[in-house]
């Protein structure tokens, strides 16, 4: 079976001499096709780590903004003219410098206080 089968797509007369130039050509063709390829994958990959980078980039102008408003926002609050008006108006009195007690880490004498 096998016999008549190749004999049906056997050819009778011989491979045309240009055959070896158009497997050459096919495999020039499918070489510089993959090289095309590349070539645009790797342009693909400089694009994406563009936008990539300027979102970072976007990013951090955002947190160095939101920083900048912070440092604001703490220095305001930590304004000690503002402290003292919100004290007084809680009540609060300035205490007299003999009143005023260090206490220093692992003294625990001061902690207790006078007896």
């Amino acid at each position: 079976m096998k016999t008549r089968l190749y004999q049906l797509f056997r050819r009778s007369t011989p491979a045309p001499a240009g055959r070896g130039v158009i497997a050459l050509m096919a495999v020039v063709t499918a070489l510089c096709t993959a090289l095309a390829l590349q070539r645009v994958r790797s342009r693909h990959e400089l694009v994406s780590l563009g936008y990539d980078l300027s979102r970072a980039g976007e990013k951090v102008r955002e947190l160095r903004e939101a920083h900048r408003k912070l440092e604001v926002e703490r220095a305001t609050l930590a304004n000690p003219e503002r402290i003292r008006v919100l004290a007084t108006e809680l009540g609060m009195v300035a205490v007299p410098a003999d009143q005023i007690r260090i206490v220093r880490a692992g003294n625990p004498v001061a902690l207790a206080g006078p007896r």
